[in-house]
């Protein structure tokens, strides 16, 4: 009862969480709509039409994580993406209500959105990831989140220290450009995979034992060759294949 009780808890929270973006982003969307056809620009129109399009920006950014929570994958780096989001969203509305904002707001905020993003990127390729991708997207994805973290330390850097050199900036517009690519590839190469099917195997090896394999693979001759070589990889020497697709 008591783990009937925890399992409708969280997804209960995850629901919550998906209708709180999704709510973010209709009220942000109308209050601009309001402002743009009904409003006088002045100062604090001008601020509340910037803060609602923040709300809607690091409401975008904070979805891949509420996505992610509620698969219940990787719980830790959701609740990481929501709190940058939560706080980048925090730090950005005071800069724009502060009269003269210092520095320091400044460069934290750039800090905390940058991160935002980055853990967004992560987690919008976890919540995407299938048990059946290649080796080639899952490495990818594996350089996608080196070159997120990269990106992220430069601009960290450059937002900080000020950074003047052109050089530096070179380096940095060509591992972002590199990770963009990481990005883009995985979806890409995983809907490039042929189509394929389970196929299912009872195999009898030389010592009389009987193993049972389920294979993925685009035809049935393919699916037989990589039960063979998967066996004689274990040492295992096959006398008999009795063959059934699902």
């Amino acid at each position: 009862m008591a783990e009937t009780a925890d399992a409708h808890s969280i997804t209960l929270m995850r629901r919550l969480l998906l209708l709180a973006v999704a709510g973010l982003l209709s009220a942000s969307a109308l209050l601009a709509i309001g402002i743009l056809l009904l409003g006088h620009f002045g100062d604090t129109e001008g601020r509340i039409l910037v803060t609602t399009a923040l709300l809607a920006g690091y409401g975008l950014v904070a979805l891949p994580s509420a996505i992610l929570l509620d698969q219940g994958r990787l719980q830790s780096l959701a609740f990481t993406g929501l709190g940058l989001a939560g706080s980048a969203a925090a730090l950005s509305m005071a800069a724009v209500w502060t009269e003269d904002p210092p520095e320091w707001l400044g460069k934290t905020m750039g800090t905390a959105a940058v991160g935002a993003v980055a853990v967004a990127q992560v987690a919008a390729l976890t919540a995407r990831r299938r048990d059946g991708d290649q080796v080639s997207v899952r490495r990818l994805f594996a350089v996608s989140c080196v070159l997120a973290a990269v990106v992220v330390a430069m601009a960290g850097a450059a937002i900080w220290w000020q950074i003047d050199s052109s050089g530096y900036y070179r380096v940095f517009g060509a591992f972002f450009v590199l990770d963009l690519l990481a990005v883009a590839l995985q979806p890409i190469l995983a809907r490039a995979r042929p189509a394929t099917a389970a196929h299912r195997f009872r195999i009898t090896v030389a010592n009389g034992e009987t193993v049972e394999l389920e294979v993925e693979a685009p035809d049935l001759a393919t699916a037989v060759a990589k039960s063979i070589h998967s066996l004689e990889r274990d040492g295992r020497d096959v006398e008999r294949i009795e063959v059934g697709s699902t």
